[in-house]
């Protein structure tokens, strides 16, 4: 959270991007400052809250544009969809799993695991690692940078 700003005697608001938290008494929401919508609300504790909004930012940041296929380009290799990862991520899963339909996330401090599954539910491998320096690691043991 980058910035804390007192608005009034009883709301206080915490900035990132341009997302903002309120508190509004009974819970917090988290509101787009840009276009003034209410992105979450009725959210009960405050470190909730900061995980909802990581989340958000998380979600907006690896979201790309859709792009429609024009009919002539059928023949186009076909482009796994985004697991809302980070790019980093979704690019060793491009590479080394091309067959995944499934990614599970679970943190351990500030190392990530990802877990790749195929559509019979076939553990492919996994992503770990912290950001910058992640690697795939085979369901065999073998590791690539």
């Amino acid at each position: 959270m980058s910035d804390i700003k007192k608005i009034d005697q009883s709301d206080y608001v915490t900035v990132q991007g341009q997302y903002a938290v309120i508190n509004e008494g009974t819970g917090y929401a988290i509101i787009n400052i840009q276009t003034k919508q209410i992105a979450a609300r009725n959210i009960s504790s405050f470190l909730d809250c900061v995980k909802t909004l990581e989340y958000i930012i998380s979600k907006s940041e690896s979201q790309e544009p859709i792009q429609y296929p024009r009919p002539n380009e059928s023949s186009s290799p076909k482009k796994l969809p985004n697991f809302g990862v980070k790019p980093d991520v979704q690019q060793l899963i491009e590479i080394y799993a091309p067959a995944t339909v499934r990614v599970e996330k679970k943190v351990h401090f500030n190392r990530s695991r990802y877990k790749c599954y195929d559509v019979s539910g076939t553990c492919l491998g996994r992503v770990k690692g912290k950001v910058g320096d992640r690697y795939w690691e085979d369901s065999d043991g073998s590791k690539h940078y």
